[in-house]
């Protein structure tokens, strides 16, 4: 089991998530656009994010990610999968407002918690769907390596890619570059 831990740096602040955060996070979950390449793309449907919600909640460490500058709830994140002996975690559940999309807010995010994940896990382990062009392209940004593909579990019509960022691997960005440069 993890022991929860608040996470944070100059631009995000990761705090536990908890059942009473629901209507916060569904206010950013309920645009369309955020779920359009993933496979359950009904999440921004009040259905489909209770699902993924109490999916969510029944992780190692759920978060809620949080933009320091406007205090807002902006995305959710997940630790999930640890494996204490194997010294192994996965992050993921991992969404952020459109408003986000490419301006490196996901990057700082993954460093942030990269950078906690390798104080207690040698491997990190990142799973995305085949037709998620855009979480795929951004693990690949990150250093990750793709490094298996089988049926995913929740849907064996799918196919679920798996990909890997090592500590022993040098593979991991600096990532306090972004905070030292401004």
């Amino acid at each position: 089991m993890m022991i929860p831990k608040l996470l944070e740096n100059e631009t995000i602040s990761l705090q536990g998530l908890s059942m009473d955060d629901y209507e916060r996070l569904y206010q950013v979950a309920s645009d369309k656009n955020i779920w359009a390449q993933h496979p359950d793309s009904d999440r921004y449907l009040p259905a489909g994010f209770s699902t993924y919600f109490h999916k969510l909640l029944e992780t190692d460490q759920p978060y809620l990610v949080i933009d320091k500058k406007t205090n807002k709830i902006v995305g959710a994140t997940s630790y999930y999968q640890y494996d204490k002996s194997n010294k192994k975690v996965a992050i993921g559940y991992t969404f952020i407002a459109t408003k986000y999309w490419g301006t490196g807010f996901n990057s700082i995010l993954k460093n942030l918690m990269l950078d906690y994940a390798f104080t207690f896990a040698d491997q990190v382990i990142f799973h995305v769907r085949q037709g998620n062009f855009r979480s795929q392209a951004a693990l690949v940004k990150l250093g990750a390596t793709k490094t298996n593909s089988y049926p995913a579990p929740a849907d064996p019509t799918t196919i679920q890619l798996e990909y890997v960022i090592s500590k022993k691997d040098g593979q991991l960005p600096p990532s306090n570059s972004f905070f030292q440069s401004h």
